[in-house]
């Protein structure tokens, strides 16, 4: 009797069977905060994880309109001016705020006045130029038309108290301010935004209208110059 060595070959459609398929790693930042349009309610902006805000259609949920970049952490809040319908208002983690022109998807200015994540802006329903923000540990209340480098008024919170949120009133000139504890407190504004520009809500014949044509005006004269005053403001 005679022995035979046999190899046994490795069958190629069992090893198929066995190969593991190669994963997919996909990653959607999450949002985290939305805002539809005035006028066009199946429009809305979406602020991201990442930075960046979409502008989205109800109509399409698959692409985004428009994606604007600036913002190089958490975008906490995005809101549109309730005077000029093509103007928003953007804050975050980064400690900025940065107002946009929805036609241009870099910011117009940015605003960098603390070294804490800004939570809240709101705009004033007064004077289009006029609008507030909150830090864990100060209310900023800005007027672009009186200076678009820091806010006109700062409140320092007490030992203790983290401002959460922030809103304008609607039938007095007053903020009011959420905080951590639970707590919402008013404070009237005594000599801004006094709603003399009432009759311009909507449109955009303000005083933002000039603000932002000007600045467009000055990038169109000077590009370089133009993105360093951005940054810079």
């Amino acid at each position: 009797m005679k022995l035979k060595r046999s190899v046994s070959k490795p069958n190629p459609q069992a090893a198929k069977k066995k190969e593991k398929p190669e994963a997919v790693l996909a990653r959607q930042a999450p949002g985290m905060s939305f805002a539809f349009h005035p006028k066009d309610t199946s429009v809305y902006l979406a602020g991201t994880e990442e930075g960046l805000i979409h502008k989205c259609s109800c109509q399409y949920n698959e692409q985004f309109l428009d994606t604007y970049v600036g913002h190089s952490s958490s975008v906490y809040r995005v809101k549109w001016s309730p005077f000029n319908h093509d103007v928003f208002l953007s804050c975050g983690a980064d400690w900025s705020i940065k107002l946009w022109e929805q036609h241009s998807t870099k910011p117009i200015m940015s605003m960098l006045s603390t070294t804490k994540a800004v939570h809240d802006i709101s705009w004033s329903p007064y004077s289009s130029t006029v609008f507030c923000a909150v830090n864990e540990g100060a209310i900023e209340l800005w007027d672009l038309a009186t200076n678009t480098l820091d806010p006109v008024l700062i409140k320092v919170a007490s030992k203790g108290i983290r401002f959460s949120s922030c809103t304008f009133a609607m039938n007095s000139n007053s903020i009011v301010i959420g905080d951590t504890d639970g707590n919402v407190t008013f404070y009237q504004l005594n000599g801004i935004g006094n709603g003399t520009e009432n009759a311009y809500k909507g449109g955009t014949d303000s005083e933002l209208h000039k603000i932002i044509s000007t600045s467009f005006s000055e990038r169109q004269e000077n590009p370089a110059e133009g993105e360093k005053a951005a940054e810079k403001n």
